[in-house]
């Protein structure tokens, strides 16, 4: 899921708030559903806490948001990242049989 960091996160969160609130009393149905949708959701996430003695530091608690749109545009993100990944695959394989190919024909 695409996270913004929480400083971002909170301006943004401010914005839509204020947003929200003028197309609450000012909108059209249409508009508040619309901005509704564009809300963050607050989650509650985990983060392993570093100490440089090497012990271990425990876990940190935190919230984050997460905005529909971002969510969106990164599932387009990972399609091409595996895309990417799968040309590289063919590539590796389509270099590697060439070179069997070559192997071939210097022994033959």
């Amino acid at each position: 899921a695409a996270v913004f960091s929480t400083s971002k996160a909170v301006v943004s969160t401010q914005s839509t708030g204020a947003w929200r609130e003028f197309e609450m009393k000012h909108g059209t149905e249409q508009t508040q559903n619309d901005i509704a949708k564009k809300m963050p959701r607050r989650v509650k996430k985990r983060r392993k806490i570093d100490v440089e003695e090497g012990g271990e530091g425990g876990w940190e608690e935190y919230w984050d948001y997460i905005f529909p749109d971002a969510e969106a545009n990164s599932s387009n993100l990972k399609l091409l990242q595996m895309a990417k990944m799968w040309k590289k695959q063919q590539q590796e394989s389509s270099e590697e049989e060439d070179e069997e190919e070559e192997e071939n024909e210097e022994e033959g």
